[in-house]
């Protein structure tokens, strides 16, 4: 299986940096990569090449795929259609993620597209088996995950820390 997390956001509602802010003491890229890395030996860092922090990633632990920084939903159906499933795509942005939910959504998918909910939201987070792109469900979490797209929802998530 492929993994990749998708980082290359434009930084219009939050900032370019959002890889590196802190939720709960732990950089957001590092609550992706801590989730996946013991997945899959191929876990790749999707980012457009013309991004400002591109530089800073490809002397990384990161294997770059360079994505086209269309929309995310477009940059996403890119590198699935160009990886190829079995592949497991998430953005940079969820704080809380955990390998046990990897696990959980990878084990309970039965279709081509399973994506990831908790709470009744949508997260990004999208396991991929096959390319029938009808052939999907959501799978939902009852852990509380965090998609950090505002200030409010990053003020939102760091106030969790002590329930953690």
């Amino acid at each position: 299986m492929k993994v990749i997390i998708l980082a290359g956001g434009r930084g219009k509602r939050i900032t370019l940096f959002k890889p590196f802010l802190v939720v709960c003491g732990k950089p957001l890229i590092s609550w992706a990569f801590d989730a996946v890395n013991k997945l899959s030996d191929k876990v790749y860092l999707g980012i457009n090449q013309s991004h400002p922090l591109f530089t800073i990633f490809k002397h990384s632990i990161f294997k770059i795929f360079p994505t086209p920084d269309i929309s995310y939903e477009n940059d996403v159906k890119y590198v699935v259609e160009s990886l190829g499933p079995p592949i497991l795509v998430l953005p940079v942005d969820i704080a809380f993620i955990n390998n046990n939910i990897i696990n959980n959504l990878i084990e309970r998918c039965a279709v081509d597209m399973c994506t990831l909910k908790s709470y009744g939201s949508y997260l990004g987070v999208t396991y991929w088996t096959g390319l029938n792109f009808s052939n999907y469900t959501d799978i939902e979490v009852k852990e509380k995950l965090y998609n950090i797209n505002t200030w409010e929802d990053y003020i939102k998530a760091n106030k969790e820390c002590n329930i953690l």
